[in-house]
């Protein structure tokens, strides 16, 4: 597995084990009604074709788990961080006794896997027959599924049974491309502006403080679903004052979610926000952060526990909003 110091030194074909993610199986006749009124998004909707971001919260809108959501044959798939699996499992079969619904977390069969370049392209064509090519568009096999990523420098992610590990493993070695840790696509994901959450930033933030709705991850108008009234009047009422924002700072820094993240005041300096997302390389650290909406792209920021290095927020792929809409 190789090391890279910095993300601007990604090779053009490689691939990435994502065994920092979970993916859990919803099943039965009443999968599509159930997950409705438990996901940010129209479950009823989904295509075979498609894939979807979608937030799981309580009540109270706060969020179980970020995830991507999409059909693998008679069940529907939820890939997200392996921190959030138990909290969300725990909660969907809360409710599902009363559905006709079987909610499993295949992590020990079912694994994830980012690819990237062209001969990873031609592998995808030859297992899954043809090629997702629009963002967020799906393809399945008997191998798994592929989801073409939102990302610029055309990033799939493959959920894959055990054939489709094997074969993946097999193609990567005899084509010998090469093999990044998480810690790559983690900084891929904050560098494009995609939240995610772990540790103590599990059940702490409503999914627009998040940029969650900049993502197409919440249907406002599905209708109800666990802590619907919450988002709704976050987004009505105006109610949101945070978002998220990504930095590279040009040390490799030990962080972690749930760490603060600190605001220039003029000569002083105040708590600006909570880490949900970090990736370090060997010389650089990708942070992103709940922060207030209304921060400006010239607002120095640090960290507690390194005050000399101070960094700014880099530009996303969408707009931030200031104010809640």
């Amino acid at each position: 597995m190789q090391r890279l110091d910095h993300l601007s030194n990604i090779a053009r074909d490689f691939v990435v084990p994502l065994h920092h993610l979970s993916v859990l199986s919803v099943s039965g006749e009443q999968r599509d009604d159930y997950l409705h009124g438990q996901l940010t998004v129209d479950t009823k909707t989904l295509s075979d074709s498609t894939a979807r971001r979608t937030a799981h919260c309580d009540f109270k809108g706060k969020t179980w788990s970020l995830s991507i959501l999409c059909r693998y044959e008679d069940a529907i798939w939820l890939c997200m961080n392996a921190d959030c699996a138990s909290h969300s499992l725990a909660q969907l079969n809360k409710y599902g006794v009363f559905s006709k619904v079987d909610i499993i977390d295949t992590s020990d069969t079912i694994k994830a896997y980012a690819l990237c370049g062209s001969r990873a392209r031609e592998w995808i064509i030859g297992q899954f027959g043809s090629l997702p090519n629009a963002p967020l568009s799906a393809q399945q096999s008997n191998l798994g599924v592929v989801i073409k990523l939102e990302f610029n420098n055309d990033l799939f992610m493959v959920l894959l049974t055990a054939e489709g590990q094997s074969s993946l493993q097999a193609w990567a070695k005899e084509m010998d491309i090469t093999e990044y840790g998480p810690e790559i696509y983690e900084a891929l994901s904050i560098q494009q502006g995609i939240p995610d959450i772990s540790g103590s930033t599990i059940n702490e933030f409503v999914p627009q403080m998040m940029n969650f709705h900049l993502l197409d991850g919440i249907d406002f108008n599905k209708g109800c679903y666990m802590g619907q009234e919450v988002v709704a009047r976050t987004r009505y009422l105006g109610k949101n004052k945070r978002a998220a924002f990504s930095f590279c700072l040009p040390e490799a820094l030990d962080v972690s979610p749930g760490d603060t993240i600190e605001k220039s005041l003029g000569e002083n300096w105040r708590r600006g926000g909570t880490i949900i997302r970090k990736a370090v390389l060997g010389s650089e650290t990708w942070l992103m952060a709940v922060l207030p909406n209304d921060t400006a792209t010239d607002t120095l920021h640090r960290l507690s526990a390194t005050p000399q290095i101070e960094f700014k927020p880099l530009a996303l792929p969408y707009p931030i909003e200031a104010t809640s809409t």
